[in-house]
């Protein structure tokens, strides 16, 4: 039976033969290709220009003068923000220095609500002092006598047992429930050395089934494992039996199985899109039926949501590496459904003896409305000149998607980009390319052609900044294009691509051209989503050519999840 309810776990998508020996391939590829961080490789003087430009330092500066050394009577407590008071003044709330305060004693109290006051002389006959402290809570009592026995107790956010148990002083809500009894709520005060007695007898709560929700309401079947089910989750108030029940847009029923007992208010269930007779159900909308059967007679209660299945909506793994979602170099044309997203780091590393470049970006991908999905990255570039670091943001907005597994996808791409690196001589800006993603502006189409489980991606994106990558001029317009091109193997659970990305010269130099030598950045990768889970496992190669004879390779992985 495809589905599951009552507790923790979750429905393990059925995959064949093949396709477990395709993704087992796939994935011991990842970790070969994860592998080559050990034995990257470079050649020509491309690393070295790379190296040169991020270690460019600043003209020296002189020596910061050393801090000045404290002066004054310092005041810590713990809890912070206690106030101080000297000689009968207030002077503050902790920690801070008052450097106001004359030689000799003084009378010093700290105050702070809800704790014990302190008070103590000190004597002052130096230019520093701290004095550190701590404040003990002022605390009473509470014993709660309830019914039935093992009912749950909370005053507050602390929970409590009916022995007799201490608190802080207080004005509290006291809540106790028991599975099968309505809820009990009231107001307790706790005074100092007082005991607080409560007497609760829980009533019987009448059965009911309540708060049914679809975390995911849009659902793609065709989707990689637990992504291309769908999972409900409601509550019930007490001990019983259930059932759930599928009907299509025509009343029709498609799907129902019963439920396990209800043994906790909180319950779920996950459905893998297919009908009694195991046939995968068609897209359109789907009534959820949710009935339930109190196990003292009472009842029935039922609830019901809609769930809409769309074969158009992809969720899948994606790299965010050169500030938007795709292939490492080649963003795609898709974007997520509303409330999906996913999170993701990825490590790209290169050792040479003293040398090495080890890039670590954080990716953030999320469907916000309809078509449209904002993707957020940020990251480090760790070597052995310095440690700048990168920001990114980018929203796409898909205007064209195929109905069927053939067809063109196209989005219209924005992206902002920001590299810093402060040790460089040109306002602080990173002046190399490693992501192909270079601070500035951009604004492009990315193509995605699906052919089955292979699609082709293409884009072109304009990029105005007031630097460009290896110049040292600065505060200057520039405007170029970065042409990328990827191909991309989708086979459900697992992922594989190639892509690359080159860089135009300056537009406004008057020769729209690569360069010469050509930069190029060149990327293959590998993701495999575990099956039963949404927890996504990556291997990466990439690196920087400028010519067959100049290049740097990096080799790592990566680590994800997607929901």
């Amino acid at each position: 039976m495809s589905l599951h309810s009552g507790g923790p776990g979750g429905y393990n998508r059925v995959v064949n033969v093949k396709s477990l020996a395709a993704i087992a391939a796939v994935f011991a590829a990842a970790l070969a290709t994860a592998s080559i961080t050990s034995c990257a490789t470079s050649a020509g003087s491309t690393l070295g220009k790379v190296l040169g430009a991020e270690g460019t330092t600043q003209p020296e500066k002189p020596p910061a003068e050393p801090p000045a050394s404290k002066q004054g009577l310092e005041f810590v407590s713990d809890p912070d923000r206690a106030e101080v008071w000297v000689d009968g003044t207030f002077k503050g709330l902790t920690p801070f220095i008052a450097d106001d305060i004359t030689q000799g004693w003084h009378r010093v109290t700290l105050r702070k609500e809800g704790y014990h006051e302190t008070s103590t002389w000190l004597q002052f006959n130096s230019s520093y002092m701290l004095y550190q402290t701590s404040l003990s809570r002022i605390t009473g009592f509470i014993q709660a006598a309830v019914s039935p026995p093992g009912a749950v107790i909370t005053v507050g956010d602390i929970t409590v047992t009916s022995a007799l148990q201490e608190l802080p002083v207080g004005s509290y809500t006291m809540l106790v429930r028991a599975f099968g009894y309505a809820d009990h709520s009231e107001a307790v005060i706790i005074s100092e050395k007082a005991v607080t007695e409560v007497s609760v007898t829980l009533s019987p709560a009448p059965f009911a089934v309540t708060a049914l929700s679809l975390p995911r309401p849009l659902v793609n079947p065709d989707n990689p494992g637990v992504l291309g089910t769908t999972e409900a989750r409601f509550s019930v108030t007490g001990p019983g039996t259930g059932r759930i029940e599928v009907f299509d847009a025509q009343s029709n029923l498609v799907f129902s199985s019963s439920l396990s007992e209800f043994t906790t208010w909180d319950q779920g269930f996950r459905w893998d899109l297919r009908d009694s007779r195991g046939a995968a159900v068609p897209d359109g909308d789907y009534k959820i039926s949710v009935t339930g059967q109190g196990s003292d007679g009472s009842g029935p209660s039922s609830r019901d949501a809609v769930l809409h299945v769309d074969r158009t909506v992809k969720v899948a793994p994606r790299t965010v590496w050169s500030g938007s979602s795709g292939l490492l170099y080649a963003p795609v044309a898709e974007v997520l459904p509303p409330g999906d997203f996913q999170a993701s780091v990825i490590l790209a590393a290169y050792s040479e003896g003293p040398i090495f470049r080890a890039p670590i970006m954080i990716g953030l991908r999320a469907g916000l409305g309809d078509r449209i999905e904002v993707d957020a990255s940020g990251g480090i570039v760790p070597s052995s000149a310095a440690v700048p670091f990168v920001l990114g943001a980018a929203m796409r907005w898909n205007f064209l998607t195929p109905r069927s597994d053939f067809g063109l996808s196209a989005a219209l791409e924005g992206k902002l980009s920001f590299q810093y690196d402060p040790s460089t001589a040109v306002e602080g800006i990173l002046p190399t390319d490693t992501f192909a993603n270079f601070t500035g502006a951009s604004v492009g189409v990315p193509l995605q052609l699906s052919l089955g489980r292979v699609s082709l991606l293409a884009s072109a994106g304009l990029t105005a900044s007031l630097w460009y990558p290896y110049r040292t001029q600065s505060l200057q317009p520039f405007a170029w294009f970065y042409v990328r091109s990827g191909i991309m193997l989708d086979l459900g659970e697992a992922t594989a691509g190639i892509s690359a990305s080159a860089r135009t010269a300056p537009l406004f130099s008057g020769i729209f051209s690569l360069g010469t030598p050509v930069p190029v950045q060149l990327a293959a990768e590998l993701q495999w989503l575990i099956p039963g889970t949404q927890i996504l496992l990556s291997g990466v190669a990439a690196g920087e050519f400028d010519t067959p004879t100049s290049y740097y390779i990096m080799g790592g992985g990566g680590l994800g999840f997607l929901y």
